[in-house]
């Protein structure tokens, strides 16, 4: 799915005489999808990884990539078939509210915002959002609801002074001090756009806060 990450083997064969060092490298990424291999060099008869990742803004489809190895007799290629499939927005519009894609997309965050896998509410990943001395650390995603209509913004949240909300055609919080995992949840009302961001930050020199599970209904 675009917005996620996914990786395949490479194997590597001698195929006549000794062994010789082989220099890898991918081509054919399309835009919205980051392609490398790790290690970039190996000694024939070994393997090694070809990572993918993409952003939400990948172009649904199928795409060659081609995986090229180099060595002092000769180039071997050996193409992999990437799919990438779109991303379906949830009625209320949230995307990734757990996470779960191992990707901030469609979330952005100021520096320091991350993916975390640990702590993690439910699933694999959380939102770390990174608040310091000169920044709230706010991460959020912009979400298009119906117009005049009323909703609840719920989400689980850690740390000091994380707060949940939403900005835009609507305004709304709510925050805690928690060690543990706590659920906020935020009523409001959407007016006559229906565009609302939902945020999730902390507060000057308090840490990181995360969060968790958001969900809109």
């Amino acid at each position: 799915p675009a917005g996620s990450s996914t990786s395949a083997a490479i194997a590597t064969a001698v195929t006549a005489g000794s062994a010789q060092n082989l220099n890898l490298s991918v081509s054919g990424a399309p835009a919205g999808v980051t392609a490398t291999v790790t290690p970039g060099s190996v000694t024939a008869g070994t393997g090694a990884t070809l990572n993918i990742a993409t952003t939400s803004a990948a172009t649904a489809g199928s795409y060659p990539l081609t995986v090229t190895a180099t060595g002092p007799s000769g180039t071997h290629t050996a193409t992999y078939a990437l799919t990438v499939t779109g991303t379906t927005p949830p009625p209320t519009g949230l995307v990734n509210g757990g996470l779960e894609t191992g990707s901030l997309a469609p979330w952005t965050c100021q520096s320091g915002g991350a993916v975390v896998s640990t702590p993690v509410h439910s699933g694999s990943y959380a939102l770390q959002a990174a608040a310091t001395a000169g920044q709230t650390g706010e991460c959020s995603q912009t979400v298009t609801l119906k117009a005049n209509t009323s909703y609840t913004l719920s989400g689980w949240v850690q740390g000091n002074y994380a707060y949940l909300g939403v900005s835009g055609d609507a305004t709304a919080s709510s925050w805690t001090n928690a060690s543990g995992w706590t659920k906020l949840t935020v009523p409001f009302t959407t007016g006559a756009s229906g565009t609302v961001t939902v945020y999730l930050h902390g507060w000057y020199g308090q840490g990181n806060v995360f969060g968790d599970d958001f969900s809109i209904a």
